[in-house]
């Protein structure tokens, strides 16, 4: 009995992963979304990514009315309300980041969010701190910063302000996490994402007033695509590998982002990763295995 709930608690837990790279992978597709639009700023970007997303799982809502019925879940809803300010100011922090200091900067900064959720998922969720965190967070960082390369980018003072609001992202986004593993077995993931991607679409309002008309209708397609392919359906996967699976653990396995992200870079734009940036995706790799595969 005993070894047949042990393979069965990491069948789940190997479901939960797959989810959680898939998801991955979905929110590095942005890139390709992110390079067809033309003539909008990042944060009207922002803006109608998320709305788009709220819009298809509105839509989406006729099949699935539990999203509807808030007096069932109404003990749950202040960590709803706070999954939906964690999803909205990561998506509003990090887009400003990348236009106030480095593309790399911001990704880096952004994925601390996994010492965080290593830092305080034992403390608020009272989840075990897998055996070897400490050695899988030192080589996941070691791996991000070797793809980001920070160091072939100059920093400038106007920096000071983008660098901020990529550490602050880096703090939303771990609060995603451990808002959403909270959320296990109170609320369903579609209903987590209906929340999120509404919250987000009114954080994000305010840049949507400045946005040309004739920009907006050219680049509708690749927004609904952004939003619903690269935003709403990863976070879905996130969060049904979250009800599979420790923060801990997704927060290391996330980090399959940004090594998608340079494969795609690789595979679509003819983008070589230097020797650096390929030893910075082996890693980022050895340290998703190393907190996976070790009880």
């Amino acid at each position: 009995m005993k070894g047949g709930a042990t393979a069965a608690t990491q069948t789940v837990k190997w479901r939960g992963v797959a989810l959680v790279a898939l998801g991955a992978l979905g929110f590095s597709s942005g890139i390709v979304f992110n390079r067809c639009i033309v003539g909008l700023g990042a944060l009207n970007i922002a803006f109608f990514r998320a709305l788009a997303g709220f819009i298809f799982f509105s839509a989406l809502l006729p099949r699935h009315p539990q999203s509807l019925r808030v007096r069932e879940y109404r003990g749950a809803v202040k960590y709803l309300l706070g999954l939906g300010v964690a999803v909205g100011l990561t998506a509003t922090l990090y887009i400003y980041a990348v236009r106030q200091t480095t593309a790399a900067n911001a990704v880096l900064l952004n994925n601390t969010s996994m010492l965080y959720v290593a830092l305080l998922a034992p403390w608020l969720l009272g989840e075990e701190r897998p055996r070897y965190i400490w050695l899988s967070l030192g080589l996941a960082l070691a791996g991000i910063i070797c793809i980001a390369n920070p160091a072939r980018s100059e920093l400038h003072a106007a920096d000071t302000r983008g660098i901020i609001a990529g550490a602050l992202s880096g703090i939303t986004y771990a609060g995603t996490m451990l808002f959403s593993r909270r959320l296990r077995g109170r609320v369903d993931g579609l209903t987590q994402v209906w929340w999120s991607t509404g919250s987000a679409a009114l954080i994000a309002l305010p840049w949507a007033f400045n946005t040309p008309w004739a920009a907006f209708v050219h680049n509708l397609p690749f927004l609904l695509a952004l939003g619903i392919i690269a935003l709403a359906w990863p976070y879905l996967l996130y969060f049904w590998g979250l009800e599979r699976v420790e923060a801990q653990v997704v927060s290391v396995v996330a980090l399959l982002e940004p090594v998608s992200g340079v494969l795609i870079g690789l595979l679509v734009y003819q983008e070589l990763p230097g020797p650096l940036g390929a030893l910075g995706m082996a890693l980022v790799l050895v340290s998703i295995l190393l907190i996976v595969g070790v009880k």
